[in-house]
């Protein structure tokens, strides 16, 4: 993105933070009437889209605007300007029924026109494309072979009132709903959290509880990038935020440049996945199936502490496999951090809103405002007046991301709907696996994978929950298990070659071959990896049971992928064979089975083994890295701060 200077920046950074007030102000008084409120949405985002992301990211430059640019920002006004003007009329239309006149058609065109390019600049081209792709098919979908048939044709007028004027489909949809009322503020709620001094209290919290321990820089990594998750929900804004610091010290302490790279990339992808915000996965699932949001982030706290206990485990076999020992910083004594744990009172506001019945943007806005008032008790970065207008400037270059993403989905959604193709997958996905859930479940995790490929996690889980989600329920699988399950493996897609952004970037900061970081990725994370189909048969893992049985389940997964990532590694506390990786194997599947007494007795089986194991083995003493440098994590820099 653009970083513009003199008057055009002050410009640009005004219009931000209108755009920012705009959205606090919305949250605390009540949204507007939707297509209203979602005409204002783009009103101030999209022409933002166009000043700050250049068109060709190695021609355009860098340090101005073009006249291409505000050429594209003028039209994204006007024509979202023309819809608020003319709300009341179109809202009294009946969508199908009435004629769409030539200055709907011509409005709607430009309207179109401009988000399918904010999107190809904020997102990338292969998301670009596959929007394109999804509208030609619905263009073309009358003329096709098989499933992929159609019997409807549309005129050009009624394809542009479905991507313009329909209530809950196309740019002015639902999913711009949920991004004009709830993810902007959340945007801000992670924006002023991590500005006020939270990200470097995690950072400094995490080398204080994992740095002393084997391979310290990456459990630091692990933990930071698990606490950082929790507010910035975005992989690739986590990398670069945590890996600045953690990277660099891996490489010192004895990783190759790959498996740091892979670990910080596998630790950062799993802030999406980590309560509250989730990036924009939590609130559109609460949209898609009507379940509310706190009901959505209890169930997915467990599954997302289980993938983060499976690539600790294996950061913890691979260093003693290679001898990798600890580290030592000058961080602030207990006492220090005990005194900035204020810092986590927004956490608590957010919680305790939530549960007395608040809706989730204003729970997010009173977080918000607390983290204004600690962030003047800690101490270390009060939260001034210049400050929180740089905030909510660097909070809306992410919120411009997440407006033309959802917004250019809406148009995928719209094709999707229109044509049957959803239905029609899903029937085929149950035909190919005859019926068998774990068949299925693999063939989602498929279509997730390549639907994941070079596309953000927002469009690639509403995607493929479009059209695998409901063949999972078909099959028996509970409602928001199989939401759950499609979202993880859209997020994981970010490390799994070919087109792993959040590996990607963790090679560029470590310095080592892309290609080989994502494959170190996907087999640092194969614990994580597995959580997905636990949770499918488990429901005690999505806190849906008794105390007992979920205390037992989550123990005995979190047993079952410790013992298999050992076996990958293929060393736990000594070397292990390929006879002894195979009884692991066979029994840490048998201790994540959905039978209790099983998983019960091949839990205690594995913990005698890992008891036996490192009574066995013959340690060498930890050799101990001492950093001089004050641990620091850089807070907003890079990236969206929503996925």
């Amino acid at each position: 993105m653009r970083r513009l200077a003199g008057p055009v920046g002050w410009a640009v950074g005004s219009w931000s933070v209108l755009a920012a007030l705009f959205h606090i102000w919305t949250a605390y008084a009540g949204v507007w009437e939707p297509r209203e409120m979602r005409a204002v949405h783009l009103l101030f985002l999209l022409p933002l889209t166009f000043l700050l992301c250049p068109a060709f990211e190695k021609k355009s430059p860098l340090d101005r605007v073009t006249l291409a640019d505000v050429g594209w920002a003028l039209a994204s006004l006007l024509t979202t300007g023309w819809v608020i003007v003319h709300v009341q009329e179109l809202t009294e239309r009946w969508e199908g029924v009435h004629p769409v006149t030539l200055t709907q058609v011509i409005v709607g065109t430009v309207l179109v026109l401009a988000v399918l390019e904010a999107s190809r600049r904020a997102v990338g081209f292969w998301f670009f494309v596959t929007t394109l792709v999804f509208i030609a098919y619905l263009v073309l979908a009358p003329w096709l072979p098989g499933f992929l048939r159609s019997p409807r044709a549309y005129s050009y007028p009624r394809l542009i009132e479905m991507f313009f004027l329909y209530a809950d489909e196309g740019v002015l949809g639902s999913l711009t709903g949920i991004s004009s009322n709830i993810l902007m503020i959340f945007i801000l709620f992670a924006a002023f959290m991590l500005h006020s001094g939270v990200g470097q209290f995690f950072m400094d919290i995490s080398i204080a509880l994992a740095g002393r321990f084997r391979g310290g820089p990456a459990k630091v990594a692990v933990v930071s990038s698990g606490l950082y998750g929790t507010v910035s929900g975005s992989s690739v804004a986590d990398c670069y935020a945590t890996g600045t610091f953690t990277i660099p010290l891996m490489k010192k302490i004895g990783y190759r440049p790959e498996i740091a790279g892979a670990i910080e990339a596998c630790a950062s992808c799993g802030g999406p996945l980590m309560p509250p915000v989730m990036g924009a996965g939590a609130f559109i699932m609460s949209e898609l199936t009507g379940i509310p949001y706190t009901k959505i982030i209890v169930a997915a706290a467990l599954p997302a502490i289980l993938y983060y206990a499976g690539i600790m485990a294996t950061v913890h076999w691979e260093a003693l496999k290679h001898g990798i020992g600890t580290m030592a910083a000058d961080v602030p004594s207990v006492g220090a951090l005990l005194r900035r744990a204020v810092l986590f009172t927004p956490f608590f506001t957010i919680v305790y809103f939530l549960h007395a019945g608040y809706s989730p943007s204003k729970a997010a806005l009173y977080s918000m405002l607390t983290a204004v008032v600690v962030s003047w008790v800690a101490g270390q970065s009060p939260m001034t007046p210049r400050r929180m207008f740089d905030t909510m400037g660097e909070a809306m270059r992410g919120g411009v991301i997440v407006a033309s993403v959802l917004a250019a989905s809406g148009l995928i959604v719209a094709s999707m709907s229109r044509t049957g193709f959803a239905l029609a997958f899903s029937s085929t996905i149950i035909g190919f696996s005859g019926g068998h859930v774990v068949i299925a479940l693999f063939l989602v995790f498929l279509v997730v994978s390549v639907l994941g490929t070079g596309i953000p996690t927002t469009p690639a889980y509403i995607l493929a929950v479009t059209v695998g989600g409901a063949a999972l329920q078909n099959l028996g699988v509970e409602l928001l298990a199989a939401h759950l399950f499609v979202f993880y493996y859209a997020v994981l897609a970010d490390v799994t070659p070919p087109v792993a952004v959040t590996a990607f970037a963790g090679a560029q900061m470590a310095g080592a071959d892309p290609m080989i970081t994502g494959w170190q990725a996907t087999r640092i994370g194969i614990g994580g990896f597995l959580a997905p189909f636990l949770f499918v048969f488990q429901p005690p893992l999505l806190m849906k049971g008794t105390w007992p049985e979920i205390v037992v389940a989550f123990v005995s997964a979190i047993v079952g992928i410790s013992a298999l990532s050992a076996a990958v590694a293929g060393h736990m506390f000594g070397p292990l064979s390929w006879p002894k990786r195979l009884f692991l194997i066979a029994v840490a599947l048998a201790a994540i089975g959905p039978y209790f007494a099983v998983s019960l007795a091949s839990s205690v089986v594995l913990i005698a083994y890992a008891v036996w194991d490192a009574r066995a083995a013959r340690q060498a003493p930890a050799p101990v890295l001492r950093v001089t440098e004050r641990p620091t994590i850089v807070a907003g820099s890079e990236g969206p701060p929503i996925s």
